[in-house]
């Protein structure tokens, strides 16, 4: 798609052309304010009767607003098997603050690296709309997630296949940002989650799917990963709260989840209960549930460390070495060995078991051996969890080909995504237009832990991992 060029102009401004020419390394703390600078001024909700601090889907790099004729029509026409995203979960008309988690994160990160508290407040702004206004009065839970989301011109909820079905995307790890931007807000949303996500409250049983316009839950598909992320919730919920109903839904879930464990002959358990089988995310339930630890009762706190444990043990007996397999695509039902590590990584800092910090240096001696291929789209959000694996394993050796390895990651990944002097990076190196569901944001967050590893190597701002 051509751009322009009145708007290009515009965008060499704020992004000039010396970014990956020259013989200087790149200035990624520059680019990456770039970044946020053009999605604060121009990547928000101006449409509609409503305009709102949210922060927009998808836009065209080219004009920097949502999706419109024949553009629109060319985004929407790229079909699954070429990119590997549903249509159904794209969301084009608005937004959706799960699928923009990292942005987040890059924006509470930018203030306090820069000292500039505007990035901080533009974030709660965004933030705080959201969980005030986009909540289902039903349910309790919120129009976001992997296939909901916000009409920046209806000021409706999107209005597409699966629109009104929750299911949480990632973790939401902004919860200690979201509380006190709308504490009531939050504490229905936890509830809702006990009350509309769990279809058995006496077993634990649920379905990562569940309705958000009216009670709806399931009971057959009681994914671990989706477990951690509804116990995690409910931590952050009793630790504000001091409600005993939260600890209630964290141990019926939890039992729910080893039942699920033991009855599938002692593994993780990912899926259905009818299908079953292991998930390469299911160590995801552990984090979790270490994450979930340090906010509930010791009693509680014991008995999740306990499954959390039982976890790490199944995975040290399963673990045969990382072997290859994908490493570059993460489309639909792919999972490719860095997101993978990265998780692993997570763990490792819970428990420093050595199984972990194995398998987290022996996939990214992969990564260095391996070419980076190209025969499907390439995500930028792929690239950036290239890059957080290389900066873990220079956290746990410290040998500069990691540090080294980390560089060439994002260098590549600016020729791929951002060679044009916009400061969005493209949906993937085949697709020239902004969307969050290809995770940008999570290649800006790595290049932001770059910049920070190199030049503030004593800081302790924590950027947390969520895409698992």
């Amino acid at each position: 798609m051509r751009r322009p060029l009145a708007a290009c102009l515009v965008w060499t401004a704020l992004c000039t052309s010396s970014i990956i020419e020259g013989d200087e390394p790149p200035d990624y703390l520059k680019i990456v304010r770039s970044y946020a600078d053009a999605m604060i001024a121009h990547g928000r909700d101006i449409y509609g009767s409503e305009p709102s601090p949210l922060f927009a889907e998808a836009l065209d790099r080219g004009t920097m607003r949502l999706l419109e004729g024949e553009a629109l029509e060319n985004v929407e026409a790229i079909p699954r098997e070429l990119w590997g995203v549903r249509p159904h979960d794209r969301m084009l008309a608005g937004g959706n603050p799960q699928h923009c988690e990292n942005l987040y994160q890059v924006l509470y990160a930018l203030a306090d690296f820069t000292g500039e508290s505007r990035y901080a407040n533009e974030a709660d702004r965004s933030l705080a709309f959201f969980l005030k206004h986009c909540q289902s009065p039903a349910t309790g839970l919120f129009w976001w997630g992997e296939h909901a989301g916000w009409d920046f011109r209806t000021e409706k909820p999107i209005d597409k296949p699966s629109g009104k079905t929750h299911e949480f995307y990632r973790p939401w790890l902004l919860w200690e940002r979201s509380w006190p931007l709308a504490p009531e807000s939050c504490r229905r949303f936890a509830l809702g989650l006990w009350e509309h996500q769990i279809g058995d409250q006496t077993t634990g049983d649920f379905s990562r799917h569940a309705a958000i316009d009216s009670h709806g839950p399931g009971t057959e598909a009681p994914y671990a990963r989706h477990g951690g992320f509804y116990i995690e919730t409910w931590a952050t919920a009793y630790e504000k709260t001091k409600d005993n109903v939260f600890l209630d839904a964290i141990l019926t879930v939890l039992d729910g989840l080893e039942r699920a464990r033991l009855h599938e002959g002692g593994y993780l358990t990912g899926g259905s209960k009818r299908q079953g089988g292991r998930r390469n995310y299911d160590l995801s339930l552990a984090v979790s549930l270490g994450n979930a630890a340090a906010k509930t009762p010791t009693e509680v706190a014991g008995r999740l460390r306990e499954v959390a444990a039982t976890n790490d043990d199944i995975f040290a007996k399963a673990y045969g070495g990382s072997g290859g397999g994908n490493l570059w695509s993460n489309a639909y039902g792919g999972s490719p060995l860095a997101g993978q590590a990265n998780v692993w990584m997570l763990r490792y800092r819970q428990v420093k078991r050595d199984v972990y910090r194995r398998a987290v240096l022996e996939a990214a001696d992969l990564y260095l051996q391996r070419e980076i291929t190209l025969g499907e789209p390439l995500w930028p959000g792929t690239m950036g969890s290239a890059i957080h694996l290389m900066l873990n394993a220079y956290e746990l050796s410290g040998e500069q080909k990691y540090l080294g390895g980390a560089a060439d990651f994002a260098e590549k990944g600016l020729r791929f995504f951002l060679d044009d002097n916009c400061p969005l990076p493209k949906a993937s190196h085949l697709h020239d237009h902004y969307e969050a569901v290809t995770n940008g944001d999570t290649f800006m967050l790595a290049l932001l832990r770059l910049w920070q590893i190199r030049h503030r190597p004593q800081a302790k701002l924590p950027l947390f991992d969520c895409d698992r």
